[in-house]
């Protein structure tokens, strides 16, 4: 097999990415080929033009994942991650959160079917987007964890986000999600996230949330900065007590934005949008594991 890895420089904390360079191995006996990002959006026309390429390896972090994903062959290409951004929550699902474990799976040839999230999403300028996701879509306070996080935190590299969880103010919004307990009726929130993976970031804050499973899973927040907080701690030691307002499954959701709001598609902030239609996609591509 032939492999591509495409690489992010300017993920994470600077020169991370290299660093899993110098140490990465060869994959199926052949030294995979290099190439890196240099813009937004570069990691989609570079898988593009990966044909040639059995599998592509991304160095980076669920953005960077997020962009390769929109240009591979998900049908014939295989998928491998080396974690290098600040949250890393697909790599951490899979097994290979840990840089080491990661480089080790590279030689292990364990795959297995990896769900995506397909969404549609409509902008109050009256534009809309479909965009492919393998981890998180949130808005309100996860978007504004990731925002302070990305932009005033990055020098803490993978306790940015962390960090930032325990600073955000959550800020209330109107919404209507289909499938909750009040369909069709507008209700405030503090936060509405979907995953497809049990990681938010450092967090394991859907613990029933699989990225096999043909599921989506949906946490409604509803509390402000100090039950929040105790929220956020419970989380960290493992336990599932004070948990979200509501947390659910389902194969499809619906979101409907009183105003518009900053969306985060995994570890992308995109502003004003007013709906989003997700749709989970069973077994899109085959990506390599660690270690379960």
């Amino acid at each position: 097999m032939r492999w591509l890895a495409i690489a992010n420089p300017a993920a994470g904390r600077r020169q991370d990415a290299h660093r899993l360079l110098k140490r990465m191995p060869h994959v199926d006996g052949q030294r995979p080929e290099v190439a890196f990002t240099d813009a937004p959006g570069h990691g989609t026309r570079l898988a593009r033009e990966a044909g040639g390429f059995d599998g592509i390896i991304v160095i980076g972090g669920d953005g960077t994942i997020g962009e390769v994903l929109h240009g591979m062959d998900l049908d014939r290409q295989h998928l491998a991650v080396l974690p290098a951004g600040h949250g890393n929550c697909l790599a951490r699902d899979l097994g290979v959160g840990h840089p080491q474990r990661a480089l080790d799976s590279l030689n292990r040839n364990a795959y297995r079917p990896l769900d995506l999230m397909e969404a549609d999403i409509g902008f109050a300028d009256g534009r809309s987007e479909r965009r492919l996701c393998a981890s998180t879509l949130a808005v309100g306070y996860v978007a504004d964890v990731v925002t302070l996080g990305r932009h005033k935190l990055p020098a803490l590299g993978r306790a940015a986000y962390a960090a930032a969880a325990m600073l955000v103010v959550p800020e209330s919004f109107g919404a209507r999600l289909a499938g909750s307990v009040d369909a069709g009726r507008s209700r405030r929130y503090t936060g509405i996230v979907i995953n497809n993976t049990a990681h938010l970031a450092n967090f394991r804050g859907l613990p029933d949330a699989s990225v096999h499973d043909g599921l989506l899973d949906i946490m409604e927040q509803g509390y402000g900065w100090p039950r929040q907080l105790m929220h956020n701690l419970a989380v960290l030691a493992g336990s599932r007590a004070l948990g979200p307002l509501r947390l659910r499954q389902a194969s499809d959701e619906h979101l409907a934005l009183d105003q518009p709001c900053t969306l985060m598609a995994d570890g992308e902030l995109l502003p004003g949008v007013t709906r989003l239609r997700v749709t989970c996609r069973q077994g899109a591509v085959s990506c390599m594991v660690g270690p379960q």
